[in-house]
């Protein structure tokens, strides 16, 4: 059966309602064309709430649920999935699946980029679910899920050859909530606690993993080998960010490298310089850099800037959520009219080593 497009308000349903899923519920209230019709919550205490009240907005007669049968059970076009990132997908995969299944469209950022790149039979599971539902899933972010794996491969169309694509990010996470600084990022621990033999370098490098393997699709080649190396930059005095206190001793930065070869010989890497203080030399804005390195040489950045009152120091959310809001509910026409399955996304003529 062909899969019908949803006509317009869009019912949706926000997953989860942490610092990105509060912004989230924001834009869909706002937004002219979207209806909220459930909020899953993972927080007993959350659960009843109206969602208007856990996103700062009027109320909206919709209220919370931690039930995850009472959001297969509703009627919705779109579930915009922004679960807290665990240690490893597989509880994440299943509500995934249960979600499709039931005929919903799935725009998560938790990955599903492109799910292909563990293999076939992982893959398979979504494809059945999204036939069973006659649903579409597509991952979307901004990186991984966007800035990179996009607009990378699309920065070598303009290039004849190109020998290594080189990817740089610095950003401020001093309003990123605190699970994400000191777990998963791990700063505010003594530099060399955190090895590769730790969860969190383990779970970043499976999720970026991802990206590579879309990028080396785009490029019609194949990921041969990544590799991960880890810096950390001390605190000379303690800091105090929103999350809590970052002790004298501690990393107040760090950069992670990871270095990606593919079989068609691109060198790809990933620089992401992330700190909660400013660093002599590195670039003060919140950005994301493409560097290819080709015939002929091209670099690409693109600075997230705050505007307005919900600016890094005055609302208590920055600029990252709004964006990644943003791209997954204007992601929604798309994935609305795309055929029941994985949504890839589409890169217009990026460069090749040769043509199959």
């Amino acid at each position: 059966m062909a899969k019908q497009s949803a006509k317009f308000p869009y019912r949706v349903v926000q997953w989860a309602t942490g610092t990105l899923g509060q912004e989230s519920l924001r834009q869909i209230i706002d937004h002219p064309d979207l209806e909220l019709v459930g909020v899953y919550v993972y927080s007993s205490s959350k659960a009843g709430l109206d969602a208007g009240a856990l996103c700062g907005r009027d109320a909206t007669g919709v209220g919370a649920t931690n039930s995850i049968q009472d959001i297969l059970d509703l009627e919705a076009d779109f579930v915009l999935h922004m679960p807290m990132l665990e240690p490893t997908s597989e509880a994440s995969d299943q509500d995934v699946i249960a979600l499709l299944a039931s005929g919903k469209n799935v725009i998560s950022v938790r990955g599903y980029y492109w799910p292909r790149w563990r293999g076939v039979e992982y893959e398979r599971q979504f494809l059945d679910a999204c036939a069973q539902g006659n649903s579409t899933l597509h991952g979307n972010g901004i990186c991984p899920g966007f800035v990179f794996d996009r607009i990378g491969p699309a920065v070598t169309s303009f290039c004849t050859q190109v020998k290594s694509v080189n990817f740089i990010e610095y950003f401020d996470l001093r309003m990123r909530p605190a699970h994400t600084i000191y777990d998963v990022i791990g700063l505010g621990h003594p530099p060399g606690t955190i090895t590769l033999d730790h969860q969190s370098p383990r779970t970043l490098t499976a999720l970026y993993s991802e990206m590579y393997h879309l990028m080396a699709a785009q490029w019609e080649t194949e990921v041969l080998s990544i590799t991960l190396s880890l810096d950390w930059i001390p605190a000379e005095q303690d800091i105090q960010i929103k999350a809590g206190l970052i002790p004298a001793g501690t990393s107040r930065a760090t950069i992670w490298i990871w270095d990606i070869q593919m079989a068609n010989g691109l060198a790809v890497s990933q620089k992401s310089h992330w700190y909660v203080d400013e660093i002599p030399g590195w670039d003060k804005r919140n950005v994301w850099i493409v560097d290819v390195d080709g015939e002929p040489n091209f670099r690409a950045e693109m600075p997230l800037e705050a505007v307005g009152a919900d600016a890094l120091t005055k609302g208590g959310y920055d600029p990252n959520g709004k964006a990644i809001a943003a791209l997954c509910i204007n992601a929604m026409p798309e994935v609305a009219a795309a055929p029941a399955g994985i949504l890839k996304p589409t890169i217009f003529a990026p460069w090749r080593a040769r043509f199959r």
